[in-house]
């Protein structure tokens, strides 16, 4: 039977302890590093600029001047674009800094697979659809032209259709409340008076 060496077993619990100690210094190393680690990604002609934090959150939104006048929808896509490409060059940044800061770690690893969980890869620039909305002079939403639903899905030919509004008020309607009768008045009536 081999005995207990006590020596070695202290030497090995040194060892440990200090092999954890360095281990946590790599992670509060990369924990102050990450803190400060951002991503800022532009849209087309820099119209849009849009600043990701180490968590993937917004902190900034920057529009140009050149930005005024875009369809909203245009203009959301784009955003939402810069964004997604600003969260997976995060990814990629907080990959590589996991390996250089603590290598091949359990953890590491973790966070990694977290972030790349998170934020997969945007899709593939190409030109949007909705810059061709932009383009369009006809004045209406691509989203609601007949074009886009099939003609079974249209309104029936019984219903009939809407004549386009205008958006002013109708100014010389004059609207005035109905007079209450007695029973709502003695409802509405406050008794702390």
């Amino acid at each position: 039977m081999a005995a207990f060496d006590v020596h070695h077993a202290a030497e090995d619990l040194a060892r440990m302890a200090a092999d954890f100690e360095r281990r946590a210094e790599r992670f509060q190393e990369l924990e102050s590093r990450m803190q400060t680690l951002t991503v800022t990604e532009s849209g087309k002609d820099d119209r849009v600029r849009v600043t990701v934090d180490s968590s993937g959150a917004p902190t900034a939104i920057d529009l140009s001047p050149s930005s005024r006048g875009m369809d909203p929808a245009v203009l959301s896509a784009e955003i939402m674009a810069c964004l997604r490409r600003a969260q997976s060059a995060l990814r990629i940044q907080v990959g590589e800094l996991v390996r250089n800061t603590v290598g091949d770690d359990e953890a590491g690893a973790a966070i990694t697979a977290q972030y790349a969980e998170r934020f997969p890869d945007p899709e593939p620039r190409t030109s949007a659809p909705f810059e061709d909305r932009a383009a369009s002079s006809s004045g209406h939403s691509p989203s609601m032209t007949s074009s886009t639903f099939p003609a079974h899905l249209g309104p029936a030919s019984s219903e009939p259709t809407a004549s386009p509004r205008s958006r002013k008020p109708d100014r010389d309607q004059i609207v005035v409340p109905d007079e209450p009768d007695p029973e709502t008045e003695y409802y509405n009536r406050s008794w702390l008076v």
